[in-house]
């Protein structure tokens, strides 16, 4: 099992079984946190994404135990965060996931998240064990050590980004575009690339202390309530996630 195998690695994985019947059986999901670590919101995304599609979803706690309260915290945390080192534990997380007997594996990031999910596709995408998706919300890897025209054929890959994120260089909407003409152009399988014309930076969060975080970082307005001004959208992101990996995952039965 996941659990017993996970002992190994250096670092907790917290899973989330589904709470509904299995759409997929036989795949498993890596849910990849923000900056500012595995926190209830992170959860909440993973239980979320488990019960829509009835896969095994797992979080990693890249900064081992730590977590970032304020946004300086959340920066030093992150700019100290190994990326090479990070990919290479996750891609043994991978391996161990393939070992535990679930053949269909995708991945998820949220923020910086977004970035090593699809540096985890590229690490992953030369090896046995290639992941069958992959889905960035907000985030993009570093160009300088993970190139995204890596991936190959055989992940598709989906994101998620919304037009007024001012992270210029990581999740901004001339960096989507980008994005988007390197994986078209260099990957033949399905990649959809979303726009949300109004949001900003981190709008699928949705709890009582992200959305204050959001609002002091300027990411949406201190005017309004985005629990419910942006809850249609959230629908929408979340219909689209899950149907994605629902699609894409959807190919193996869990083998006992």
């Amino acid at each position: 099992m996941i659990a017993e195998a996970a002992k190994k690695l250096p670092f907790q994985v917290f899973p989330f079984k589904p709470k509904t019947t299995a759409k997929i059986p036989g795949s498993a999901i890596i849910v990849l946190q923000e900056w500012w670590g595995v926190d209830n919101q992170i959860k909440a995304h993973a239980q979320h994404l488990a019960d829509s599609t009835g896969a095994f979803t797992v979080v990693p706690d890249l900064y081992k135990g730590k977590l970032g309260l304020t946004a300086e915290e959340a920066s030093h945390l992150m700019s100290n965060l190994d990326w090479r080192t990070a990919i290479g534990e996750l891609a043994e997380l991978t391996d161990q996931l393939y070992a535990a007997k679930y053949r269909d594996i995708g991945s998820i990031g949220f923020c910086m998240g977004g970035g090593l999910s699809l540096a985890l596709a590229s690490r992953m995408a030369d090896t046995k064990n290639p992941l069958k998706a992959a889905v960035t919300c907000y985030g993009t890897p570093p160009a300088d050590i993970f190139d995204v025209r890596n991936i190959t054929t055989l992940t598709a890959v989906q994101g998620h980004f919304g037009g007024r994120d001012t992270m210029a260089g990581f999740s901004d909407p001339t960096t989507a575009d980008a994005l988007e003409f390197n994986l078209k152009t260099h990957n033949l399988k399905d990649v959809e690339i979303f726009r949300y014309p109004e949001q900003g930076h981190a709008f699928l969060n949705d709890l009582d202390w992200n959305v204050e975080k959001r609002k002091e970082l300027g990411f949406v307005s201190k005017d309004i309530d985005p629990k419910t001004a942006e809850s249609d959208v959230r629908r929408l992101a979340w219909t689209r996630i899950s149907n994605f990996f629902i699609q894409n995952l959807g190919g193996n039965a869990r083998m006992d």
